[in-house]
C-alpha cells in the first residue's frame, strides 16, 4: 500500500540509506516495513479491551568481503540511519567469511492486483462497527443454553506494507490486509465441561462472519458433552481437517531447506523417495488467490511461485531462500521469510497445503462404515519434528453405519508422522486453511487408539 509506505517516509529513508551504503558495501539490501492494526475483545456484551497500534522500521544487510553485517532501527531520522549503515558495515568486518551469501536478483515484474490480498474496508468502516463485530461473535456463541462461559471473543484487522531494495537492482513492494475473528466457548452439563474454539480469517472484511464463528465455537464445545471412554481398538478413522492442519504443520518444517541442511529434517535423503500415500499431494503456493501468505515477492524480493513438494506420495524436493539454495546448489523457490525488520530473512512457508480430494467428508464417513472420527488431538506441540514420532491424546466420535453415533474421549494414539501419512486412504473435499497451513479431512486405513 503506497499510502502507508509514503506516510511512514519509506522513500526518504531508503534514499538516505542507499547514499550511505553505495561505494562502502560490496552489496546491500534494505527492508522497510510498516504496519497498522486494530483489535477489540468483548465480554458480557461490552468492550473488554481495545488496541490500536502502528509501527514502522527498517533493517539492512551488507556484504563486504564475503562477510555479512546487519542493523535495524525504528527511529527513521537521518543521523540515526547514517549510524545504522556504519554499524552494519562494522559488523560485517567481525563476521566469518561465508561463500554462500547472496542477495536476490531482479525477476519478472509482478503486480499484486488480482491476488485477493488487499481490502481497504478498514479505512471506511467506523470503529464502533468493528467493536460490534467482537460483541456479535460473543453473542452468537451463546446460541446453546449449555454454553456457560465465553472466552476471548475478538475481532482484529491489520494492514502491512513492505519494500525491499538491494544493490542488484531489486525494488519491490508488498501490501496486504488481514482480518480475523475468534472465540472460545465453554459448555457445561451434568458436571462435565468442554471447550470449543473457532476462527474466521481472510484478507477481506466480508470474509469474517461473526454469526458463523460464534455458533461454530458453541457447536464444537457442545458436541463432545457426554463423551464415552472406549476400549483399545484398531480400526479405520477420519481425521478432521483442522486436526490435519496441526499434524501437517509439524511435518512442514522438514521441507525447509535450512532444516535439511542442518540435519533437522525427517526427510533428509528422501528426495525422490515415496514418503506418503499415493493419494497425497502437498504444495507450497505463494501466488494462491486469497491465500493468507500470498505475495508477489518473498522477503528478499524473489518472485514467489507454486512448488510441488509431494506428488502421489513421492517427495519432490524442498523450499529455499537465496542462501540455502546456494548451499544446496539449487535455485531459490521464493520462500524467504522475515519476522519483521528486526530480523534477517530465513526459509519459511508460503501457503502450505494438502491437495483436496473429490469425495465429501460425509461420503468418506459412509465409506469408513465403522471406526473413529478424530476431531481433537492433545499435545501436538510435543511431536518430534526430526524423527516424526508422537504420542497424543485424542477425542472425537464413534462412527457406526457410516454415521456419527456418539462422542468418545480418553483415547491416545501413537506412531510416526510419515507412517500416518503413508496410511491415508483418501482425502476429503473439505480443504480448510488455518493461517497459511491447509488440509482436508483424511481417511486413515487403520489406526490404533488406546483406551480403557
Amino acid at each position: 500500500m503506497k499510502d502507508l509506505l509514503n506516510a511512514s517516509g519509506a522513500d526518504a529513508v531508503i534514499d538516505r540509506l542507499k547514499k550511505g551504503l553505495e561505494g562502502r558495501a560490496e552489496a546491500y539490501e534494505i527492508f522497510f516495513s510498516a504496519q497498522k492494526g486494530f483489535g477489540a475483545e468483548a465480554k458480557d456484551g461490552e468492550v473488554d479491551s481495545l488496541k490500536v497500534r502502528s509501527s514502522a522500521g527498517v533493517g539492512i544487510r551488507t556484504i563486504s568481503k564475503g562477510r555479512l553485517g546487519f542493523a535495524f532501527s525504528s527511529v527513521l531520522e537521518g543521523d540515526v540511519l547514517d549510524e545504522m549503515a556504519s554499524k552494519s558495515l562494522a559488523g560485517s568486518l567481525e563476521a566469518s567469511v561465508d561463500e554462500f551469501l547472496r542477495l536476490a536478483k531482479p525477476g519478472p515484474v509482478r503486480s499484486e492486483e488480482g491476488l485477493g490480498i488487499f481490502d481497504g474496508s478498514y479505512l471506511s468502516v467506523p470503529e464502533e462497527e468493528k467493536i460490534k463485530r467482537a460483541i456479535d461473535i460473543e453473542k452468537a456463541a451463546r446460541v446453546d443454553a449449555r454454553v456457560k462461559r465465553i472466552r476471548k471473543a475478538s475481532y482484529s484487522e491489520s494492514v502491512t506494507a513492505d519494500r525491499v531494495v538491494n544493490s542488484n537492482g531489486v525494488d519491490v513492494s508488498h501490501s496486504a490486509t488481514y482480518y480475523t475473528g475468534s472465540v472460545t466457548a465453554v459448555a457445561e452439563e451434568k458436571g462435565e465441561s468442554q471447550m470449543g474454539w473457532e476462527m474466521g480469517m481472510g484478507h477481506a472484511m466480508s470474509s469474517i462472519d461473526p454469526e458463523w464463528i460464534g455458533k461454530s465455537a458453541a457447536q464444537n464445545a457442545v458436541r463432545l458433552l457426554g463423551a464415552k471412554e472406549i476400549k483399545t481398538v484398531k480400526c479405520p478413522a477420519m481425521i478432521e481437517n483442522t486436526v490435519v492442519c496441526e499434524l501437517l504443520e509439524s511435518l512442514a518444517s522438514s521441507f525447509l531447506g535450512d532444516n535439511v541442511g542442518k540435519g533437522k529434517s525427517m526427510l533428509i535423503g528422501k528426495e525422490g523417495v515415496k514418503i506418503a500415500s499415493s493419494v497425497l499431494n502437498i504444495f507450497d503456493d505463494g501466488i494462491m488467490n486469497g491465500g493468507w501468505a500470498t505475495s508477489a515477492y518473498d522477503a528478499e524480493g524473489e518472485p514467489t511461485r507454486r512448488t510441488a513438494l509431494v506428488a502421489e506420495g513421492v517427495c519432490q524436493g524442498f523450499l529455499y531462500d537465496t542462501y540455502w539454495a546456494a548451499r544446496a546448489g539449487r535455485a531459490s523457490t521464493g520462500n524467504a521469510a522475515r519476522g519483521g525488520y528486526k530480523s534477517t530473512p530465513g526459509v519459511g512457508l508460503n501457503n502450505f497445503y494438502i491437495e483436496k480430494g473429490v469425495k465429501s467428508l460425509e461420503e468418506l464417513l459412509c465409506d469408513l462404515g465403522k471406526g473413529l472420527f478424530i476431531t481433537e488431538l492433545l499435545g501436538v506441540h510435543t511431536i518430534n519434528t526430526v524423527s516424526g514420532d508422537f504420542s497424543l491424546g485424542a477425542a472425537g466420535f464413534q462412527v457406526e453405519g457410516g454415521s456419527i453415533a456418539y462422542p468418545v474421549r480418553g483415547m491416545a494414539i501413537a506412531g510416526n508422522l510419515l507412517g500416518l501419512f503413508s496410511n491415508i486412504g483418501a482425502c476429503a473435499s473439505d480443504l480448510r486453511f488455518i493461517g497459511s497451513i491447509g488440509a482436508p479431512s483424511l481417511l486413515v486405513n487403520e489406526i490404533e487408539a488406546s483406551g480403557t
